[in-house]
């Protein structure tokens, strides 16, 4: 038996679980990674405490993560010490005081940060954050706009570093916040502030240039890459020669993505340590600063990269995708749960299975491509001793891979275009041009003939596919007896071709699990038509509830993690975030803690939430004139310097169509998302004090207009989510299923916090003033309005009918 002990202060054993049992003819499977301090227990029935290889080899792959080995006799009246515990001291704590007489009037902080203001409520968030940091919980705090909170996070993430040598990861979902905790708060921090430590940001793979990849199609370029390509290229090696960090942030223009491809870093065909640009390689040198660093910001995705090889490998101890840390403190964290989902989901389409038979050999020029490259680079090897292997080798390609590469990429075309009319078959229709269908996999559709089809489809292309990716073997088993004198090029391809070879068998893997029936996960097909690609299919998978996923590897495992964002709350409680993300379900609730601070902002006197309450609902007839008229009224009132936020370009396309020639005509310019890039976009709206800014999701949040250039906010509608997406719609019946109420539960609250980001564009700073229009009559005549009207900030009401509320916002914007 393997038994599991836990020691108390005194370091004596004071309880023990059982792990997995054996007998004589079987050892158990070890499920269940011990952590650091705990004890691993396993009994010899015969009494002798001898340990054997195989227990040395236990007790040495625990104990190299500071878990102790321990055998017994049955009687438990014998002990052999295999491996100690490894017990670390009792933490140093930071002083409460300490923390705020930084952030407070006359501290440190305050004596060099230019506006400083003092803020009761980030004292109050700072405090909760020590209290986390100090007492291993879980913190969710809600800080409302302008509080202040990187400040409130940072300061005791540093001073914890500090104190006790451990680093912290603070995680973000998007990059301007990365880019204001790296380039401003943590060097006003560290340099102005006093608190020596050692930052860095942390960015994934694919931002950065390999250089090994790079010198390889420097030097057979005209062979892996495509003819329209190579300009483009040349000016991406040209740039690699005198970037310093080698990411993509360094660029001044972003490539495409398919030239991206020919050099990015990737993990799949990277040789570490055994490549010859190791000591200089962007990638590894960013990491080397990371672990140098005490406290390094990523992004979610990221991060739950990390945390998804850290379950996977059983250790929080080692070097993951990030250096180990055990707090973590997560801004942003209202995206956490479709981060999670995302990272965790699946998608299969041809055109990912023909990139990756492309990079084989071109599906243009039969001469290009990987393969045809290693052959002209085996067959250039002059060693004797190496032309045998270097034959097979060819052989092996140009009979096997190259010939079922060819007829395997048929059969995978013809596979999805016969799912995809067999689609358009069971719909009765075809794919429309710009309209995305999708069909989730619930059991009616799996009772249909397509579905069975389907299902014998997809098993055989991956069972082929598997079986191709088995081939690549051949090369590789002939390419390992090569010698180091056959030369780098042979070795940087052959590390391509494996890199290719796991991504095959990723394809197939993915194809086996979607036709699964794993009861947590929701599969849906997804059919396009787009006029520049024609149609296409793609098959989907994504876990229905991440919080199981999240809890066993995030909140089970770090004792501290800090969650925030002005956005959390839903009715001034925590349930739907707490119950989404796992932390409802952990096994002692008084770890976790709550905390909600306003915003310092005024408001009562700074903002007016306007209401007509006599507009159609949304889904009646007449909403959208009725709402273009009243958007048109509030552009005269305003005389521009509005955002208009819908949740559907459909709907933003047809109120720019029905009121920009009147703008136009009244001196108004109308800035429309998609006419250029985000950035360009909002440089543009602030400049023109005229301006009115139509745009979707991502304009409801991440955007910080200050001053006179925002005074107006319309949000068109409540953002409910589409009912109709497939992982909705599983969550749905999800919470149906045990008995509960989906829409009070998941949809409303959604809704609401998505409302409140909207909000949130409004007020931020103390000196600004303006205006919240909501034009969805819903939030006052329905029983759930009162949930979204109570999660928003205090601001003024103005409810009334359509005339009266447009004549009150006039005034109100000829006195302001």
């Amino acid at each position: 038996m393997f038994l599991l002990g836990a020691l108390d202060d005194s370091l004596r054993i004071a309880s023990v679980r059982v792990l997995a049992r054996g007998h004589q003819h079987a050892v158990p499977a070890l499920l269940q990674v011990p952590r650091p301090g705990e004890v691993l227990i396993h009994n010899h029935p015969s009494g002798q405490l001898t340990p054997s290889d195989a227990d040395l080899q236990v007790a040495s792959a625990v104990g190299n993560n500071g878990v102790g080995a321990y055998i017994v006799n049955n009687a438990v009246t014998a002990l052999y010490v295999v491996v100690e515990p490894h017990v670390t001291a009792a933490p140093a704590q930071i002083a409460p005081g300490a923390a705020t007489a930084l952030l407070g009037p006359g501290g440190t902080v305050a004596a060099h940060l230019a506006g400083y203001e003092h803020r009761p409520q980030q004292l109050q968030m700072l405090e909760a954050v020590v209290a986390a940091f100090n007492h291993d919980t879980t913190l969710t705090v809600e800080a409302g706009t302008g509080t202040g909170k990187s400040l409130a996070y940072l300061l005791p993430a540093i001073s914890w570093s500090l104190l006790n040598r451990e680093r912290v990861v603070v995680s973000t979902h998007t990059i301007n916040l990365q880019e204001q905790l790296i380039k401003k708060d943590l060097p006003f921090l560290t340099q102005q502030a006093g608190l020596e430590c050692a930052t860095a940001l942390v960015k994934g793979r694919g931002n950065y240039l390999c250089r090994r990849k790079a010198a390889q199609v420097q030097g057979q370029g005209s062979l892996l890459v495509e003819d329209d390509q190579q300009r483009e290229l040349a000016e991406l090696l040209a740039w690699a020669q005198r970037t310093t960090d080698g990411s993509l942030s360094d660029l001044p223009v972003r490539p495409r993505s398919e030239v991206w491809e020919q050099v990015v870093s990737e993990n799949d065909n990277c040789l570490r340590a055994r490549c010859p640009y190791y000591s200089t390689c962007f990638f590894y040198s960013a990491r080397r600063a990371a672990a140098k660093a005490d406290v390094i910001v990523v992004n979610h995705h990221l991060l739950m990269a990390d945390l998804a090889l850290r379950e996977e490998m059983g250790s929080y101890t080692q070097n993951a995708v990030l250096p180990p840390a055990r707090r973590v403190i997560i801004d942003e964290a209202h995206h956490l749960e479709d981060v999670a989902t995302n990272y965790f989901g699946a998608r299969v389409s041809f055109a990912a299975i023909e990139r990756t038979f492309g990079r084989l050999r071109s599906l243009r020029h039969e001469s290009k491509g990987l393969l045809p490259a290693l052959i002209m680079a085996l067959e250039s090897i002059e060693a004797a001793d190496d032309r045998p292997a270097a034959e097979g080798a060819v052989r092996w390609i140009e009979e096997r891979l190259l010939p079922k590469r060819q007829s395997l990429l048929v059969d995978a075309e013809q596979c999805f275009a016969e799912r995809l009319t067999g689609l358009e078959e069971l719909l009765g229709r075809e794919i429309t041009a710009n309209v995305d269908e999708k069909v989730r996999v619930v059991p009616p559709v799996r009772e249909q003939p397509y579905w069975q089809q389907l299902e014998a489809a997809l098993t055989h292309l991956a069972v082929i596919l598997g079986a191709f990716a088995e081939d690549f073997a051949g090369v590789s088993e002939r390419l390992d007896q090569l010698s180091e004198a056959s030369g780098k090029q042979v070795l940087f391809l052959a590390t391509e071709l494996h890199a290719l070879q796991g991504r095959i068998a990723g394809f197939a893997a993915a194809l086996l699990a979607f036709v699964g029936d794993d009861e947590n996960t929701c599969r849906w097909i997804e059919a396009r038509h787009r006029p520049r690609t024609g149609k296409a299919i793609a098959f989907h998978s994504a876990p229905i509830a991440v919080g199981p996923l999240l809890r066993t590897a995030l909140f089970e495992q770090f004792p501290t993690v800090v969650l925030t964002s002005a956005t959390l709350a839903v009715d001034r409680r925590f349930d739907y975030l707490h119950e989404h993300l796992g932390i409802g379900q952990l096994a002692d609730p008084g770890r976790v803690h709550t905390l909600r601070v306003e915003s310092p902002f005024d408001f009562a006197h700074q903002a007016v939430l306007a209401v007509p309450r006599d507009l159609p609902e949304p889904n009646a007839p007449g909403y959208e004139a009725a709402t273009h008229e009243v958007i048109d009224k509030i552009l005269q009132a305003t005389q521009g310097g509005t955002f208009v936020l819908f949740t559907a370009y459909g709907a933003l396309h047809r109120a720019a169509g029905a009121l920009g020639s009147a703008l136009q005509q009244r001196g108004l310019t109308l800035l429309r998302q998609g006419e250029m890039n985000r950035h360009l976009l909002l440089t543009r709206f602030v400049a023109d004090p005229r301006a009115a800014l139509f745009a979707t999701d991502s304009f409801w949040e991440g955007v910080d207009v200050r001053g006179d250039a925002l005074r107006c906010v319309i949000i068109t509608r409540l953002p409910f989510r589409v009912p109709t997406e497939p992982i909705e719609q599983a969550r749905v019946e999800a919470i149906e299923s045990r008995g509960g109420n989906a829409f009070a539960e998941h949809t409303v609250p959604q809704a609401v916090i998505k409302l409140k980001q909207g909000f949130g564009r409004l007020i931020r700073a103390r000196s600004d003033r303006g205006a919240v229009v909501l034009l969805d009559s819903r939030v006052v005549r329905k029983p759930y309005g009162r949930v979204f009207l109570d999660s928003l900030p205090p601001a003024r009401r103005l409810i009334g009918d359509r005339r009266a509320v447009c004549a009150a916002l006039r005034e109100f914007y000829r006195r302001e």
